[in-house]
């Protein structure tokens, strides 16, 4: 730590001296024009041309030389506009910016041959080749989103070569790990620092345009963006118009309205509003009666969406319930409505508004919110859904972004933020649906009660009432609870509760001799003919009867109760007393030779009771109806009565690998919630020196880091004192309010050289760790040993892009690149009252480091087609891992993550796109790549230590690991003005349809002991992901079609997913290699139970939608 503020302020020095001298920054979420003015006959250079871009007051002049720039123009399509003296006016249409890149567009002028205002109007030559890029990088415009069948960001990405994505919906890009991509929406990084638990999905739907452009960088990325590995996803959201107002509302439905058009549905609803244009209150009412009148002239708009999503999901509980076992998800309160709640619910608030107060001054607020609950699908919960976990995600952002220039090649961009993350996840509550349970809501398990189910009925059977003549005080004095039947002639009691007979040392009765005395008077409520004790009752309350709000709810998987066996009825006998049971002296049991008098079937001379063993001939209850008897054997057997409790139809057997019991929870209940607060500050440098683009910068980043976390919450706490709530709660514990600070300072210059384009950085990073730690390190058992303070690292990155002529370019990058881990695995110490404990978070990590370079060619075939071809080699370094720890050289040994893993990725990626076509767009892409390294996860250690495995030493392919992937995106647009036929016939115009297919081949999977015909050497163990799950092919399609009504702009929307409806397997068993079936007997693959056909091992199925949309 010593050294670290000494070299970090020499660093900001050296730094700040370069931003004094090169002045302030791009914003990275606007692009820049550039290009030269010249005279179409002459080819000379047009001193002194205007340059403006429409609908706009930002513009240019041209310098003596006829070159212009515009720098800080957002991501649109433009018309640019440019006149001078003597010259027709120019008009450039569909002039498109990307963020962060220069759009190139020189203008020719012809010699005005009249006094009339004669406008040219020309189209911009479509720059298919950026000679500006030296990154891999994909750009998707509104306009592209608008018509994909697409509706999140995440769904997006995966059309993306080099993008593949986790069974979660998490996403990779070439090789690496999950959580290795930085989303930026708006300059703000949108993600957890903490990790774990929630959703992925940023919450930003695509369906209604909410999102101006998504930039997609892949290797190569600018200094300015760090704490990223594999790469970055920029995003950048729509603001106002200065001149119009626009309205949008869309609604989409799978629901037909019929259970036989629903056959695809999932229950799903999306709604989304957009209102935006002109400020027409803050600018001329609001201010004014403040008397603030200097912004009446000035521009302001404004950009308001709002959406809500709710939906069943592909893997609904409501799919696989029974009507006795339906989920019940709740309400959710907008405004005082009380709108019904689904499976998984999004509400999202995104709005901005811009204010320009003077014309080189641009200020944006803006406010982003999503709300996310869900009840988690988990395949054990199918019967018992309301108690499956639940969990909640909320995240909202503010930010201040202003953007000031100082003169045509110098200005700078400084945002502060705040973001704000609360995450909980909780054990459902049937009581409450939708809700969750909070630890002082459990019992312990201690307090559980439960019973000996000795006839299999599922009911408390307590003992059989009973006349309690004799004294219960018998050997060695000791005192029955509960009633003790005393057998007649007998030296045994047998206690109801102990389940138990025991033997005194004397006899009942006075000792008479003769089986005919009977012992104390009962009631036979079953008519069995003897006194039942009951089920064994572990009556915690004492309050002598099963209380069912106190069973064991933790983890049972009980079969279904049944009647085990056919009921002997015992020989026939008349019944003096009417008391159901047969009594010598009493009743009347008649021996004859006669066969309609006899009443001895055995023709054993005496009477044969229902308790005795059933012989031919002897009266019973034929269950099953199979006509023969089938005595009790104490299991199920096909055609016995049973009680289907979870309505299912058939009987369930139970067992660990079945369905968890109704209001049952999985054996490791969690209770979670943690909160991240992020104050963030930003500062970029932006200036044209000549050839030298320029850029510099600062971040800085105080995180507040809040986690309360307890596991098994039936189980009590006697572990050391966490300071926690809920105390005496859990087995596992975890309770941390920490708040660590980091940041970056970089540099970066784009040197033009003829017609080379470099581009030379570098980054530092440096992390300050938070205070507080020596303390807590000081009282705990876990080896924290001596506290780093603080770390930092520079990372070079270098790219150069060089055109061989005016229709191909070659490019090449290197960089190093460096990603803090997230700090859960610094800061979780899972304190435990059990003899085994969870991973124990490392405070010393370091930054995890990818080196990666990649090299590319790029060539237009023509003026709408291109062909793009790269490779890239990645090597990852102190990647995240557990590892055993031996505290202090004892013989304790704990988990902890350290840096120590290694992987590597290897790839060649091959595109065509066609862009600028009349009639049909799109890309097909194709990526051949290895993803190979040590481990997949960070937790392998401790796991191989669980299962008693040896961890590997050697690299094999990682779990993401998809050999051969192709890609394809196409639209087709029939505009309005169109007339288009089909085999001679005229066919309807104004519509679009758009399909996105993808091929993936398997991922890897590793194989079970007993998989068929797998050969092991001895001693040996089995190679890890040695063998391949099938491949995947997918389809989506959306329709579209355009129309008026009631002087309204319309959209009609017929929307499929899984056109084919093909079942992508995403998972299997490992000793069987298949989804539906995890049966293997005596290395013979058999079918598979209702528990093996897990919905999740495959992908989702067909969905079809369709919906609305309203303009205005």
């Amino acid at each position: 730590m010593t050294g670290l503020p000494r070299k970090l302020l020499f660093i900001m020095a050296v730094l700040s001296g370069l931003l004094m001298a090169a002045s302030f920054a791009l914003a990275g979420s606007t692009g820049k024009i550039k290009g030269v003015v010249t005279d179409k006959e002459t080819g000379e250079p047009i001193p002194g041309a205007s340059v403006l871009l429409m609908g706009t007051k930002q513009g240019a002049m041209t310098d003596p030389d006829g070159k212009y720039m515009i720098t800080l123009v957002p991501p649109a399509t433009y018309v640019l506009k440019v006149t001078s003296v003597s010259y027709s006016e120019m008009q450039v249409t569909d002039v498109e910016v990307k963020a962060d890149l220069t759009t190139e567009i020189n203008v020719k002028m012809s010699k005005a041959v009249t006094d009339l205002n004669k406008v040219i109007k020309v189209v911009a030559d479509r720059d298919i080749i950026n000679k500006y890029e030296v990154a891999n990088q994909v750009t998707i415009s509104r306009d592209a989103i608008k018509t994909m069948p697409v509706q999140n960001v995440d769904k997006l990405l995966q059309q993306t070569a080099g993008v593949v994505t986790t069974n979660q919906g998490e996403i990779i890009i070439r090789g690496g790990r999950v959580g290795e991509v930085a989303y930026i929406v708006d300059g703000v990084n949108i993600g957890d620092p903490l990790g774990g638990y929630g959703p992925t999905t940023l919450g930003l739907s695509l369906t209604s345009g909410s999102i101006q452009e998504i930039n997609i960088i892949k290797d190569g990325f600018d200094p300015e963006y760090g704490n990223a590995l594999s790469g970055i996803v920029q995003i950048t959201t729509q603001t106002g118009s200065v001149d119009k107002t626009n309205m949008a509302v869309q609604y989409i439905t799978d629901d037909f309205g019929n259970s036989k058009l629903n056959k695809y549905s999932n229950n799903y609803d999306y709604v989304s509003f957009t209102l935006s244009g002109p400020d027409p209150i803050l600018r001329n009412k609001i201010l004014p009666s403040l008397g603030l009148k200097f912004l009446e002239d000035k521009d302001i708009t404004y950009f308001f969406y709002a959406e809500m999503t709710k939906s069943g999901t592909a893997y609904s509980y409501d799919k696989f319930t029974t009507p006795s076992t339906a989920m019940n998800y709740g309400t959710f309160n907008l405004l005082g409505l009380k709108i019904p709640d689904r499976q998984n619910n999004d509400y999202s608030l995104n709005g901005n508004i811009l204010v320009k107060p003077l014309n080189n001054l641009k200020m944006i607020f803006s406010y982003k919110s999503s709300v996310n609950n869900y009840t988690v699908f988990d395949w054990q919960y199918r019967y018992t859904p309301n108690t499956a976990p639940v969990g909640e995600t909320q995240w909202q952002s503010y930010a201040l972004e202003v953007t000031h220039q100082l003169s045509k090649n110098m200005h700078y961009y400084l945002r502060a933020s705040y973001y704000n993350r609360d995450v909980s996840y909780k054990p459902g509550d049937p009581n409450n649906p939708g809700r969750g349970l909070n630890p002082d809501q459990f019992l312990r398990y201690y307090q559980f009660e439960r019973f000996d189910d000795r006839n299999g009925n599922g009911v408390y059977d307590p003992p059989e009432p009973l006349v309690n003549v004799f004294p219960d005080t018998t050997l060695y004095g000791r005192d029955f609870s509960g009633p003790a039947y005393t057998y007649g002639n007998s030296p045994f009691v047998n206690n109801a509760q102990s389940g138990y007979t025991y033997m005194t040392d004397f006899r009942f009765n006075n000792g008479a001799s003769g089986g005919a005395l009977e012992g104390e008077p009962y009631v036979d409520v079953n008519g069995n003919g003897h006194w039942d004790a009951g089920d064994y009752l572990y009556d915690t309350n004492g309050n002598g009867k099963f209380d069912s709000n106190r069973r064991d709810v933790i983890g049972t998987h009980d079969p279904e109760p049944y009647l085990d066996g056919d009921v002997n009825l015992g020989e026939p006998f008349t019944d003096v007393n009417n008391d159901g049971v047969y009594e010598v002296n009493i009743d009347q049991f008649v021996m004859s030779q006669d066969p309609t008098l006899n009443q001895d079937l055995d023709r054993n001379s005496r009477y044969t009771s229902p308790s005795e063993p059933w012989v031919s001939g002897i009266p019973f209850i034929d269950r099953n109806g199979n006509g023969v008897y089938d005595a009790p054997n104490q299991k199920y057997d096909p055609g016995e009565p049973f009680t289907d409790i979870n309505g299912n139809g058939k009987y369930d057997y139970g067992g660990t690998n079945n369905f968890l019991n109704i209001g049952n929870y999985q054996t490791t209940t969690v209770w979670h919630h943690r909160r991240i607060q992020t104050y963030s500050l930003e500062a970029r440098i932006f200036r044209q020196l000549g050839v030298h683009e320029i850029k510099a910068g600062a971040e800085l980043e105080k995180d507040h880091l809040k986690k309360e976390d307890v596991r098994s919450l039936e189980q009590p706490y006697t572990g050391r004192n966490d300071n926690g709530a809920y105390a005496g709660i859990g087995e596992l514990r975890d309770f941390y309010d920490y708040k660590p600070l980091s940041g970056a300072l970089y540099i970066r210059d784009n040197l033009e050289y003829g017609s080379m384009i470099a581009s030379l950085g570098f980054r530092y990073d440096f992390f300050i760790q938070t205070t507080g730690l020596d303390s807590v390190a000081a009282n705990d058992d876990l080896g924290s040993g001596i506290i780093k303070g603080g770390r930092y690292k520079i990372s070079p990155r270098i790219g150069f892009s060089y055109p061989i002529s005016d229709k191909a370019k070659i490019h090449f990058n290197y960089g190093h690149f460096y990603q803090l881990p997230q700090y859960s695995f610094m800061f979780d110490r899972n304190t435990t009252s059990a003899s085994a404990s969870d991973v124990v978070g490392n405070y010393n990590l370091d930054f995890v480091k990818t080196i990666q370079y990649s090299f590319g060619v790029k060539y237009a075939m023509s003026q709408d087609y291109s062909i793009d071809m790269s490779g890239y080699f990645k090597d990852e370094f102190d990647k995240i891992n557990s590892t055993n720890v031996r505290l202090g050289g004892g013989a304790l040994v704990i988990q902890q993550y350290e840096n120590r893993d290694y992987g590597r990725s290897r790839g060649f990626e091959i595109q065509v796109e066609k862009r600028g076509g009349r009639l049909i767009n799109g890309e097909v892409n194709y990526t051949y790549a290895f993803a190979y390294g040590k481990q997949s996860q960070t937790r392998t250690t401790y796991f191989s230590d669980f299962y008693l495995s040896r961890e590997s030493l050697s690299e094999k392919p990682l779990d993401n690991d998809v050999r051969h992937a192709l890609k394809c995106g196409i639209q087709l647009v029939i505009p309005e003005t169109m007339k288009p036929k089909l085999f001679g016939m005229r066919i309807p115009n104004g519509w679009t349809f758009s399909v996105q297919g993808s091929f993936e081949t398997g991922r890897p999977f590793t194989p079970g002991t007993k998989y068929p015909n797998l050969e092991v050497p001895e001693g040996q163990d089995i190679d890890e992901n040695s063998l391949r799950r099938p491949s995947v092919l997918n389809f989506d399609v959306r329709f579209e079609k355009y129309f008026k009504l009631a002087s309204l702009d319309w959209r009609f929307i017929l929307w499929v997913d899984n056109l084919l409806n093909n079942k992508n397997v995403q998972s299997v068993y490992s000793d069987t290699g298949r989804p539906d079936t995890g049966q293997n007997d005596g290395y013979n693959v058999t079918g598979g139970t209702d528990y093996d056909r897990n919905p999740q091992n495959w992908a989702y199925g067909r969905q079809i939608k369709f919906g609305l949309q309203m303009n205005l």
